[in-house]
């Protein structure tokens, strides 16, 4: 029988980060077990509230011709 010890950690392991993040308390607990092992990085307070010197529109209004990349016997006419 094989040993099923792995299993069990990873189905123990998941249900907790499921239940932290559920509590709202995951993010404090990465934050302490980081800052406990030394690896912890604290980001700057405006690196995502900055405005992008561009924006393309997701949509175009015009209609887009993907069939080109078709070989002849497969194009609609």
């Amino acid at each position: 029988m094989p040993d099923l010890s792995w299993f069990y950690f990873i189905c123990l392991l998941s249900a907790t980060v499921l239940w932290k993040d559920y509590n709202g308390t995951l993010e404090d607990s990465l934050n302490a077990f980081e800052e406990k092992i030394g690896i912890r990085t604290i980001l700057p307070d405006d690196s995502s509230e900055t405005k992008v010197p561009y924006y393309i529109p997701p949509i175009s209004k015009e209609e887009v011709d993907s069939s080109f990349i078709l070989p002849d016997s497969l194009r609609r006419n």
